[in-house]
């Protein structure tokens, strides 16, 4: 991985790379925690979403049953004008959750359209039934809905946090941490060539004041 800055020369590129060092650090104590947290909301949502699947495949399969019931009885007729007595669209609002800067979708609240119980009761006995099983379909849908969206955002935050995780402690940190043992060396080396120019330089300061 080529990164975009390099280091500035000399102790300034010190003071700069143990700087960076100490934030990719923390970065990566930060990204760890909140790859923990996502997923155990992960396997929260995993769990939400079979138990939505469940109660999805179980009304749509009450739904069908009395759907089959009601056009035995009145046959498909019947089940046309049940309908057309029904005002109106159901309604359904999603509240909203944020989990770890993710905002996702928490819960449904479907209201469906009032249905007039003089009407339905004109029809055979099983219509009504059949509407109640139907209604309660229409909400396990939108939580099924709701489910599956919400863990699909969560699992997005989840690989791009990880690939970012990866990313400072694979490429970033090394390259740092490889970027300052090579200046380090090198401001060593400085030093000692330093050093040495010092005592030649003392020595022959002394040599020269020697009568």
């Amino acid at each position: 991985m080529t990164m975009a800055k390099q280091a500035p020369p000399g102790r300034a590129g010190r003071a700069w790379l143990l700087e960076r060092i100490a934030t990719a650090t923390h970065g990566i104590d930060l990204l760890g925690q909140k790859q923990q947290l996502l997923s155990r909301e992960r396997r929260r949502l995993v769990r939400h979403l079979e138990e939505a699947s469940s109660a999805w495949a179980t009304a749509q399969a009450e739904a069908e049953l009395w759907s089959t019931r009601a056009g035995a009885l009145g046959g498909a007729s019947s089940t046309r004008l049940a309908g057309a007595q029904t005002s109106g669209l159901a309604e359904v609002s999603i509240s909203w959750r944020n989990t770890m800067g993710v905002v996702h979708p928490d819960e449904a609240r479907v209201t469906p359209a009032p249905l007039d119980a003089t009407d339905l009761a004109s029809f055979n006995a099983a219509v009504g039934p059949s509407a109640l099983a139907h209604r309660r379909a229409l909400g396990a849908a939108a939580r099924l809905a709701v489910a599956r969206s919400a863990l699909g955002a969560v699992e997005t935050e989840l690989a791009s946090t990880r690939r970012r995780l990866r990313a400072i402690e694979r490429d970033r940190l090394p390259w740092l941490k490889a970027e300052l043992h090579t200046l380090v060396l090198a401001l060593d080396e400085v030093e000692r060539e330093e050093r040495l120019f010092t005592r030649w330089a003392a020595r022959r300061s002394e040599q020269g004041a020697t009568p």
